[in-house]
């Protein structure tokens, strides 16, 4: 179960290079908190991305009127 690289973390989060705006979006997208590695990074495996949120969340039946305007 290989750990994604510094430049997987940066093309799955869309461009961010900072450890902490990457574990923000990890937790945001994702739906969990990663562990920090040493450097400050979030430490996952493509294991726990193709996992992504799964049947924790619930589907949503109306819009979400704070992002829709």
């Amino acid at each position: 179960m290989p750990i994604l690289t510094n430049e997987d973390l940066k093309t799955l989060t869309g461009g961010l290079v900072q450890g902490a705006a990457q574990r923000r979006w990890i937790s945001k997208q994702l739906g969990f908190d990663p562990p920090m590695r040493v450097d400050g990074r979030p430490m996952i495996t493509w294991e726990q991305v193709n996992r992504g949120r799964g049947n924790n969340e619930r589907p949503r039946t109306a819009p979400r009127w704070s992002v829709a305007a």
